[in-house]
């Protein structure tokens, strides 16, 4: 049987694969259409005429694919840092309830299994435009962002990990069953 866990990690990966594969496609399209390359859709994929115009219309895809992993991922980012319920100051979480905003605030759960679903992608694409590129059919340079892009948002989700472990462990440094103010009752 399958873990809690891992179902919810496969719920909530079919959402950023469609939105990246949606992506992909999209900017194919609109790609070709803008630099007037003639392609056919058949059940194989899309076939161009040259490898140039494939090389120029698959690298920019790979590019646009890469700039909406890089919003989502700096927009999982933000949710992460300001609007982790273990750190957010009580004024904002007040300002967000009085504006009905409350469902910005996310748990550890939640942000935890995304991120890593995020990451995941991120490195994913980093591994096919590195094999596209070596193998020529791709730009160099594609690779090079998707890197930094991957590099980037790992090196910011580890740090709210880290963030979240300190202040829990800034809590479990504080006994709750400690009086520190002892009344005698004699």
């Amino acid at each position: 049987m399958f873990s809690k866990l891992l179902i919810k990690l496969i719920d909530q990966a079919i959402i950023p694969a469609i939105v990246l594969l949606s992506a992909r496609i999209i900017s194919i399209v609109l790609l070709a259409m803008y630099f007037e390359v003639p392609f056919e859709l058949t059940k194989r994929g899309f076939i161009f005429e040259g490898k140039d115009q494939y090389l120029q219309v698959n690298s920019y895809s790979l590019l646009a694919m890469t700039v909406v992993l890089a919003i989502s991922l700096a927009f999982f980012l933000i949710r992460a840092h300001v609007f982790h319920d273990t750190h957010i100051t009580p004024k904002l979480t007040a300002t967000l309830f009085s504006l009905r905003m409350q469902g910005l605030v996310q748990n550890s759960l939640d942000l935890y299994t995304k991120g890593a679903i995020w990451i995941s992608y991120a490195y994913l694409m980093t591994i096919v435009t590195g094999a596209l590129s070596v193998y020529s059919l791709s730009y160099p340079f594609v690779f090079y962002i998707t890197l930094a892009v991957a590099v980037i948002a790992t090196i910011l989700f580890v740090s709210d990990i880290e963030n979240e472990i300190k202040s829990s462990n800034e809590e479990d440094r504080f006994d709750q069953n400690v009086t520190f103010l002892e009344v005698n009752t004699e």
